[in-house]
C-alpha cells in the first residue's frame, strides 16, 4: 500500500513539475505563426496577433490574448473584419473529475465587427473557405483508413452500451462583453448601421439559480440615433422551455427626422410558460408632427402547449397633440381583454372600451389572419358628437344675426344681398382614394344612442355593415330623425378605378324645417313629410355625384309652408295688375302655408326635373313643373297658382275677385337666392274671359280719366283703353 501511495504521489509531483516546466519553458507566442497559417487555410483570411498569448494550467486551464484582428480583403473601407482588444477564458480542472464543466469568466473587451456589402453586391464575408492544398492531400492520405474507421464506428454504435449516459453539470462564472462595437454597411442599399458602446454582463450561471443579466447599447442608422438598456434575471432549467425570467426592464430613446422617441420603457415582473406576467409600458415623443405621451399595463400568459396567448386587464391611455389630429389636443384610452389562438390564427377582443375625447365605444371583435384578415365586430356607443370631436363649430351659430336695418329692407333687396354674399365654390372633380377597401374583409353591427354629424342630429341608430375586398354594403341602417324614422340600404363598389354606388332611402314623418336648418342652413321648407329615394351613380367626386346620379326622389309633405314665395302676395299683385293699379298693401313674409305638398323628381344628367309638383292650401291650389341644375345650383320652374277659396285663410277679402283665376309664376335664381316674378301677359291671356276683359277695360278707362281729366272726351278715352289692352288680350 505504501508503494502504491508513493507511486501516486510521485506521479502527481511529476505532473506539477511538468506543468511548471511547460509554462516556464514553452512560450505560447511561438504558436502565433501556426495559428495564422491555420486561419488562412481554413477561412482564407489573414489573422494578425499583435499582443501576447498567455496560458495557465492550474487550478484552471485557460488562456488570454491581446490585440487580435481578422483582416478584410482589399477593396473594403476598413482593414479589419473582426478585431478584439482582449479575450480570456478558463475551465477549472478538478471539477472535471466529478463530471462538472466549470467555466471561469468569459471576457471579451474592445471587440469590433465590420460587415460591408459593396455596390456590386460583394461582401467581405464572401470567399471564406479552405484554400490550403495540404488539406486536400491530407484528406486523401487518410481516406484509406476512413472505411475501416467508419466500420468500427458503426460497430460501436450498433453494440448496446450498458453504461448510463453521464449527466454533466455546467457552470459559468460569468460572461462580459465590454465596449464592443459593430458596423453594418450596405453600399448597394445606401444604408449604414453603427452600434457602439455595447456592454453585456451575465452573472454566475448555474442551473436552477437566478442569474442577473444586463446590457446597454448605442447606435445610429443613417440619420436615426438610438440608445437602449435593460436588465433581467434568468433561471435556466435542464428543459429549456421550463426556464424563467423575472424583473425584466427595458428603456430606449430614439431621434430621427421623422420621429423622436424621448423615452420608452417596458417592465415585466416574470416570464414563464403557463404563468401570468404583469407588464407596464410607456412611451413619449413625437411622430409625423404629432406629440404623444402614453402609458399602459396588462397581464398576459402563454399556455404550456404554446398555442394560446391571453392578455387581460389591458389599459392604455395617451395624450396626443398636433395639427394632423382632428383637434390640436386629444385624449384617447383603450381597455379590454384579448386572446390569440395560434392554431386557429384567430384573435378575440372582448370587453372593449375605446375612448377618444368625448366619444366612447364599447363592444367585442375578432380577427382571423387569412390572406386578408377577416374582421368581425359588434360595437355600440351612447352618444357620439362628431362635430365636437372634429372641433367644428355649430353651423347655426356661425350665421351672423340680422340687424334691424337688414330686417327692414325689402325682400328683393335682401335677395340681392344674398346673391352678392354667396361665393359659390367650384365643384371638385377629384375622386377619393378607396384602394384601402380592397384589402378589407370586415363585417359587423354598430349601434348608437345619439349621433350628431354635420350638425344633423340622429338617435337610435342601428347599422349593419360589411366590406368584402372593395365591396361595401350597408345591409341595414335604421334611425330616428327629427321626430321621424329612417330606413336605408346602400352599396359602394370600389373594386374598379371609379367606384359605383346605389342608395335606397325611406324617411317617414320627418320634420323638414329643423332638418334643413341644421343640415344646410336653408329655411325654405317646413312641414312633416315622407321622403323616398332610389338613386345610383358612378363616381364619388362632388362633380360626378351631382352630374352622374340617376334615379327618383318622392316627396310627400303635410301641414307646412314653402319659404321664399308668398302666394297671397302674388295674387294681390295679379289683382292690382288686372285693375291697372299699384299694389297698395304692406308686403308680408314670403311664405305660403299648405296642407299638402307632393312631388316626384327624376335625377339624371346633372338635373333634377319634375312635372307633378302639387300643393294644396286653404286658399289656393298650386301645380308646378321644371328643373334644377345639381351642378350649377340654378332654379327654373313654372308655377301655376289657382284661387279656390274665398276670404278665409291666408290672403284676405281683397283676392275674392280672383276666384277660379290661374296665376302663372316663373321661379328662378339659385338655391341660395331663389326669386320669382308673375307672368302677367300669360296671366291675362290665360284668363281672358269676357268678364275679366270688360272689368279690365273699365278699370283702364277709370284710370285714364283720373289721369287726363277733361282734356279728352269719352270716346277718346275708350280708344286709349283699347290700345292699352290690345297687347294683352289679342
Amino acid at each position: 500500500m505504501k508503494k502504491i501511495l508513493s507511486v501516486i504521489v510521485g506521479l502527481f509531483v511529476a505532473l506539477i513539475v511538468g506543468v511548471v516546466i511547460l509554462v516556464n519553458v514553452i512560450n505560447p507566442n511561438q504558436f502565433k505563426p501556426l495559428l495564422v497559417e491555420q486561419v488562412k487555410n481554413q477561412i482564407n483570411r489573414d489573422l494578425v496577433i499583435e499582443g501576447d498569448i498567455s496560458w495557465r494550467f492550474w487550478p484552471s486551464l485557460g488562456f488570454s490574448i491581446d490585440k487580435l484582428a481578422l483582416k478584410n480583403p482589399q477593396g473594403f473601407a476598413e482593414s479589419d473584419l473582426i478585431s478584439i482588444g482582449h479575450a480570456e477564458m478558463s475551465v477549472a480542472v478538478m471539477p472535471l473529475l466529478s463530471d462538472t464543466l466549470e467555466v471561469g469568466l468569459v471576457s471579451l473587451k474592445d471587440s469590433r465587427v465590420y460587415i460591408q456589402t459593396l455596390a456590386n453586391g460583394e461582401s467581405n464575408f464572401d470567399g471564406m473557405s479552405a484554400t490550403s492544398p495540404s488539406a486536400s492531400s491530407t484528406e486523401s492520405a487518410q481516406s484509406p483508413t476512413k472505411e475501416s474507421s467508419n466500420t468500427e464506428n458503426q460497430a460501436t454504435e450498433k453494440s448496446p452500451s450498458n453504461e448510463p449516459a453521464l449527466a454533466w453539470k455546467i457552470e459559468v462564472k460569468g460572461v462580459e462583453l465590454l465596449n464592443a462595437s459593430a458596423v453594418l454597411r450596405d453600399d448597394k442599399a445606401a444604408s449604414l448601421t453603427e452600434l457602439s458602446d455595447m456592454n453585456l454582463t451575465i452573472g454566475e450561471v448555474k442551473f436552477g439559480e437566478w442569474v442577473p443579466i444586463a446590457f446597454d447599447i448605442q447606435g445610429k442608422q443613417n440619420t436615426m440615433r438610438f440608445a437602449a438598456k435593460g436588465a433581467v434575471e434568468a433561471k435556466l432549467a435542464q428543459e429549456i422551455m421550463e426556464s424563467q425570467l423575472k424583473d425584466l426592464t427595458f428603456n430606449a430613446d430614439l431621434n430621427d427626422a421623422a420621429m423622436r422617441l424621448d423615452s420608452a420603457s417596458i417592465d415585466i415582473d416574470q416570464l414563464a410558460l403557463g404563468s401570468v406576467s404583469k407588464t407596464r409600458f410607456s412611451a413619449k415623443g413625437e411622430a409625423s408632427g404629432m406629440s404623444f405621451d402614453s402609458a399602459g399595463e396588462l397581464s398576459f400568459s402563454l399556455n404550456s402547449a404554446m398555442t394560446l396567448v391571453s392578455a387581460t386587464g389591458i389599459e392604455l391611455s395617451a395624450d396626443l397633440a398636433g395639427d394632423a389630429l382632428p383637434k390640436k389636443a386629444m385624449k384617447v384610452a383603450f381597455m379590454g381583454d384579448a386572446a390569440y389562438d395560434l392554431n386557429k390564427k384567430r384573435a378575440d377582443l372582448s370587453s372593449l372600451s375605446l375612448t377618444a375625447d368625448n366619444i366612447e365605444v364599447n363592444g367585442n371583435a375578432n380577427v382571423t389572419l387569412n390572406d386578408i384578415p377577416a374582421i368581425r365586430f359588434a360595437l355600440s356607443s351612447n352618444d357620439v358628437d362628431l362635430d365636437a370631436f372634429l372641433g367644428l363649430k355649430s353651423k347655426s351659430s356661425e350665421t351672423p344675426p340680422v340687424s334691424d336695418e337688414q330686417e327692414g329692407r325689402s325682400e328683393n333687396d335682401r335677395a340681392e344681398g344674398t346673391k352678392e354674399s354667396v361665393a359659390k365654390k367650384p365643384v371638385s372633380d377629384v375622386e377619393p382614394d378607396l384602394s384601402a377597401l380592397k384589402g378589407l374583409d370586415l363585417a359587423g353591427q354598430f349601434t348608437l344612442g345619439k349621433l350628431k354629424a354635420a350638425n344633423v342630429k340622429v338617435s337610435d341608430v342601428a347599422l349593419d355593415l360589411a366590406v368584402n375586398r372593395g365591396l361595401v354594403s350597408i345591409k341595414q341602417f335604421n334611425a330616428k330623425l327629427y321626430e321621424g324614422t329612417v330606413l336605408a340600404k346602400a352599396k359602394l363598389d370600389a373594386r374598379k378605378a371609379i367606384a359605383s354606388h346605389s342608395v335606397n332611402f325611406s324617411a317617414k314623418s320627418i320634420q323638414i324645417q329643423p332638418l334643413l336648418m341644421d343640415a344646410a342652413q336653408q329655411d325654405i321648407l317646413a312641414g312633416k313629410g315622407n321622403v323616398t329615394a332610389n338613386v345610383r351613380g358612378v363616381g364619388l367626386s362632388e362633380k360626378k355625384l351631382r352630374s352622374g346620379i340617376t334615379g327618383t326622389v318622392d316627396l310627400n309633405l303635410a301641414d307646412g309652408a314653402v319659404k321664399g314665395i308668398n302666394v297671397a302676395e302674388m295674387i294681390r299683385e295679379a289683382r292690382a295688375a288686372i285693375k291697372g293699379q299699384k299694389a297698395d298693401y304692406v308686403k308680408e313674409e314670403r311664405k305660403t302655408d299648405f296642407s299638402g305638398l307632393t312631388a316626384t323628381f327624376k335625377l339624371g344628367k346633372g338635373v333634377a326635373s319634375t312635372n307633378n309638383v302639387k300643393l294644396e292650401a286653404p286658399l289656393v291650389r298650386v301645380r308646378s313643373e321644371g328643373q334644377t341644375s345639381l351642378v350649377k345650383e340654378t332654379l327654373d320652374f313654372d308655377v301655376f297658382v289657382s284661387v279656390v277659396e274665398t276670404s278665409k285663410g291666408q290672403g284676405g277679402k281683397d283676392i275674392d275677385e280672383l276666384k277660379d283665376v290661374t296665376i302663372p309664376v316663373n321661379v328662378f335664381g339659385t338655391w341660395q337666392a331663389p326669386d320669382y316674378n308673375i307672368d302677367f301677359k300669360t296671366l291675362l291671356k290665360a284668363n281672358a274671359s269676357k268678364k275679366l276683359e270688360d272689368k279690365a277695360r273699365k278699370e283702364a278707362e277709370r284710370g285714364l280719366k283720373k289721369l287726363l281729366g277733361d282734356k279728352v272726351g269719352e270716346d277718346e278715352t275708350k280708344d286709349l283703353a283699347d290700345k292699352l289692352l290690345k297687347g294683352l288680350f289679342n
